[in-house]
């Protein structure tokens, strides 16, 4: 009897224990949902209408510089009306800073302007004897005229026609013609070093693949034996070495090195690569490009049937020597889409030297270049005293420009009828394509943006076009130095803030925009929606083909490089001395050895 009593005296103290706990948990709920109601609402800047006046958008601007940088001072912010041409916000416009790659828009409009939409490059074949016969009994001069996308492809083409010409047999040399730029191969303050960073490629007139090697690695037959691996193009100026074994894991693990062996390039690849990925392409940048050119035409040659007895050498081209074929690269209009969209330093400094050379004569410089740009930026409106240029790409961080001169440019560059459609359409539609294709994705204001990217260690740039929902539009740039602020949460905030400015307009010289609200809201396809078979019926991409680092230049290599940091890094060393150097016009093998493979 007694145990029973003290059990039922603690049942009954247990249960009334939980049934305070649950009375004190409902009046704490009910306090706070209180005090929830009785919260005064957030101000709201921007109605369902959008932004409706320009001190709402200045407030809403002004709120995420505060809520997005940690260092206000050393942000540069200017957003200036197109359509109406006025200043809708300011904040250190004025103060120069480094730009990153959005130098490349003073470049390709002024290059735009200077040299018009419909320049073209020109790679040439030049002799003095005439080809009888199919034989060529003097030499063959390669000159070059700076063409930024003479690529493999094309120079196969341009030997074919070669071929076409009647030429079979060339007995005397081939000489390559490089003076119509300098012998500088990089830009000035840039820290190249060992490094062979795709992004600083060299440049010269006499260029191909955009200056770099392309390393083609694939699994080999069975796990623990090698790897194939191969270098394309082929050059007489190029060696391969390579050590890397076929694994079981899932992601590769390479290494690249370049050295100068027996006067030509050793480029080395070593490491593992998964026995079930695909082929990944490894890109190197050359040590001289107009030797690497001129031996990736004499191997051609060879491929084409060819015959080439003489050797490669450099030389000027005779004043006398008559044109035997020539190759045009497409419009500069196009040249310069891939220049913006996708931030190619090889490619700016390409425009940027033929520029110089076209104005101020042969050979072309960085500096004769600049000097075309500096007068087309002042004859803008753009202030001497806000620019200061020491490249055409960006790359350097000797770079000065205020983000109201590059605001200036685009202003300018709008309206300008001749230079608007080509350069507008080299600039990265916000969402959709180049270096800004993830962001925003699903928004709707995805196609209303397009914009200019430029990174740095500590260095972000976003400068552009936007077009509000009134039809307005919106020229802008954004300069973050010193990591000043949080860059894509602060880009994205002004991105909204802008294209849902929509405030009407009473004075009749801006009438034109009443109807243009209409039109803005017309349906645009979303590239998520609208290409979702293709990526639900198509194999799924390597990591390495989705990224969309802007500094890289032409091509994004799957390795462990950052493309922001710009200073010199050493190259690898070499693994293991037992793996004999081959010729890059050696063909795929799977023989293997003790101590690396042979291709032959």
């Amino acid at each position: 009897m007694t145990f029973l009593k003290k059990d039922s005296a603690g049942r009954f103290c247990r249960l009334l224990m939980w049934a305070m706990i649950l009375c004190l948990a409902a009046l704490c709920a009910s306090d706070a949902f209180a005090a929830r109601k009785r919260r005064p609402p957030k101000k709201k800047i921007a109605s369902k209408k959008g932004v409706v006046s320009k001190a709402a958008f200045q407030a809403r601007v002004r709120r995420a510089v505060k809520r997005q940088c940690v260092r206000p001072g050393r942000l540069g912010l200017y957003i200036r009306s197109v359509s109406t041409a006025q200043t809708l916000y300011s904040h250190n416009a004025a103060r120069k800073r480094i730009p990153a790659s959005n130098v490349k828009l003073f470049t390709a409009a002024a290059a735009l302007a200077h040299l018009g939409p419909d320049y073209r490059f020109a790679t040439d074949f030049y002799v003095k004897d005439k080809v009888r016969g199919g034989v060529l009994r003097g030499d063959l001069y390669l000159k070059g005229y700076g063409d930024p996308l003479f690529v493999h492809e094309k120079m196969r083409d341009f030997v074919r026609r070669l071929k076409l010409r009647g030429v079979r047999r060339i007995e005397g040399d081939l000489v390559a013609d490089d003076t119509f730029f300098d012998e500088k191969k990089h830009g000035r303050g840039w820290r190249v070093g060992r490094s062979i960073r795709p992004y600083l490629a060299p440049h010269g007139a006499l260029s191909l693949n955009f200056g770099l090697a392309n390393v083609l690695v694939a699994p080999g037959d069975r796990v623990g034996g090698p790897a194939r691996a191969n270098l394309e193009p082929s050059s007489r100026a190029l060696r391969l070495w390579a050590k890397v074994k076929t694994s079981r894991g899932k992601h590769p693990k390479i290494w690249l090195g370049r050295r100068r062996s027996k006067g030509k390039d050793l480029v080395q690849v070593g490491g593992s690569f998964p026995v079930r990925s695909r082929m990944r392409t490894y890109r190197v940048p050359v040590t001289d490009p107009t030797a690497f050119t001129a031996g990736a035409v004499a191997a051609e040659f060879e491929r084409q049937g060819i015959a080439l007895k003489g050797r490669i050498r450099r030389a000027v081209t005779p004043p006398d020597a008559k044109l035997l074929a020539r190759n045009l690269s497409p419009p500069l209009g196009e040249v310069v889409s891939g220049l913006n969209k996708f931030s190619n330093n090889f490619v700016a400094e390409q425009v940027l030297k033929t520029m110089g050379a076209e104005a101020h004569g042969a050979p072309g410089t960085a500096e004769k270049g600049l000097r075309v740009v500096r007068d087309f930026l002042l004859s803008t409106g753009v202030l001497a005293k806000e620019i200061a240029l020491a490249d055409g790409s960006g790359l350097s961080r000797m770079n000065r420009a205020s983000p109201r001169a590059l605001a200036v440019l685009l202003e300018a560059a709008h309206n300008d009828f001749r230079l608007r459609p080509e350069f507008m359409a080299s600039l990265a539609v916000f969402g959709v394509d180049g270096t800004v294709k993830k962001r925003r994705r699903r928004g709707v204001d995805s196609r209303r943006v397009r914009v200019k990217t430029g990174v740095l260690n500590g260095v972000r740039a976003f400068s552009g076009y936007a077009a509000a929902r009134n039809g307005e539009i919106i020229a802008f740039s954004i300069l973050m130095n010193g990591n000043a602020c949080r860059p894509k949460s602060l880009t994205g905030e002004v991105v909204r803030a802008m294209v849902a400015l929509n405030r009407n307009f009473s004075n009749p010289v801006n009438a034109h925009l009443r109807g243009a609200r209409e039109i803005m809201a017309r349906p645009m396809p979303k590239p998520s929606i609208r290409d979702g078979w293709r990526r639900r019926s198509s194999p799924r991409p390597d990591p390495a083909e989705e990224d969309d680092f802007e500094e890289l230049g032409p091509g994004i290599v799957p390795i462990a490089e950052s493309p922001l940091d710009d200073s010199p890094d050493d190259s690898p060393a070499e693994k293991s001395a037992e793996a004999a150097p081959v010729e890059g016009s050696g063909a795929w093998s799977s023989k293997s050895g003790p101590g690396g493979r042979s291709r032959e």
